[in-house]
């Protein structure tokens, strides 16, 4: 079984956008880095919509342009 863990994150406005910024405790728990590149998936579920991210390139591993 997965164990599922939530935390609340209140939206940032940047030049109109909206952001939601991962905090910096967690980034580092997951190994998040400035290159690490993140997918975005918008599910439907029986209590709304949920945004799910999934980490496909860990900055050690993403390849230099």
């Amino acid at each position: 079984m997965v164990e599922k863990t939530a935390i609340q994150l209140t939206p940032t406005k940047i030049k109109g956008s909206k952001y939601l910024l991962i905090p910096k405790d967690l980034a580092r728990l997951l190994e998040i880095e400035d290159k690490s590149i993140l997918n975005l998936t918008i599910e439907e579920s029986s209590e709304g919509q949920r945004l799910v991210y999934a980490i496909l390139e860990r900055s050690s591993n993403a390849t230099e342009n």
